[in-house]
């Protein structure tokens, strides 16, 4: 799974009302926001075809079981799905998911599609079969997020614009084909979109939800750039009355990477990242799940370094 997929999922759970309120207001009234809501992507995973069938899986989906407000136990299941790169058969696997889940749970089913792809190309919301006097037509929401307007994000109040605003930031590599411009570009986005969360108020880990979505969604093409971005997250934070620090985004996006830190590489640039913030050795060995070798082996490397220099 790619890393934004990771980052769709991390960022979706602990916002899930808002990013509703957002997307579909219209469902999102219908929905009684005190009752606990259940994400069944488990449920999900069994109504996938084999390996080797066209609807096999190759992006984020979710199924969310949320309860109305007409205080029986009445529930409606939300089929969400995150597009990246839009595909022809798609519509076709929406229809199969909906008719494998109202097999089983004989419910009321909803569907929204979240198209992230960098192009404002509206695509089709519908599945039509007609044979001989038969006929069959499916429709499910869609949300694309290159279509939203950037100053209406900013300005909103929904917390969720943000992620969105962020998302929206994909489309500069269509937009600027000189690197060095593009990510010249992309910081100054980076860090008025920084700014727009810090002065939210927000619980710190929600903030530091956003912080790690911001930090690792659109990456910059040089490194030299994501350090000036660092230093100027930190200049920021220093300046500002809140705990949260660029330590404390790097430990976040560490436990978001959990078990995925696979190649030695992407081992040793988490950790060094982690030491140059000051993250100790506990907190790298308790987050990261490498070994205390490593963790000395890099962080005398870069003592070496710097000594050198």
């Amino acid at each position: 799974m790619k890393q934004n997929d990771t980052l769709w999922k991390g960022i979706l759970e602990p916002f899930f009302y808002d990013f509703l309120s957002l997307v579909d207001p219209k469902l999102a009234a219908t929905i009684d926001n005190i009752r606990e809501i259940t994400f069944m992507d488990k449920e999900l995973v069994q109504q996938r075809p084999a390996a080797g069938n066209k609807y096999e899986q190759k992006i984020v989906d979710k199924l969310v079981k949320l309860y109305t407000i007409t205080g029986n136990e009445e529930y409606i299941i939300l089929h969400l799905e995150v597009q990246d790169q839009y595909r022809k058969n798609f519509n076709e696997r929406m229809y199969g998911y909906f008719n494998r889940l109202y097999d089983k749970y004989k419910t009321p089913i909803t569907a929204l599609a979240i198209f992230t792809e960098p192009n404002n190309i509206e695509r089709d919301n519908v599945f039509k079969i007609n044979c001989n006097g038969t006929s069959l037509q499916y429709t499910f929401n869609t949300y694309k997020i290159a279509l939203q307007d950037n100053n209406a994000l900013m300005q909103h109040s929904n917390p969720f614009a943000l992620v969105v605003l962020i998302a929206k930031q994909t489309a500069l590599k269509k937009k600027y084909k000189d690197k060095q411009l593009r990510d010249e570009v992309l910081l100054a986005e980076k860090l008025k979109i920084a700014r727009l969360i810090m002065d939210k108020q927000l619980p710190e880990a929600q903030k530091e939800s956003l912080m790690n979505f911001l930090f690792y969604y659109v990456n910059f093409e040089f490194k030299n750039n994501q350090f000036i971005f660092e230093q100027r997250i930190n200049q920021l934070t220093s300046n500002i009355t809140t705990n949260m620090t660029i330590q404390e985004i790097l430990i976040g996006q560490a436990k978001l990477q959990g078990k995925r830190l696979g190649k030695k590489e992407e081992r040793e640039g988490m950790i060094a990242k982690m030491i140059s913030n000051n993250a100790t050795d506990e907190q790298i060995l308790n987050l990261t799940e490498v070994t205390p070798a490593l963790v000395s082996r890099v962080r005398k490397r870069i003592e070496k370094s710097v000594r050198h220099n």
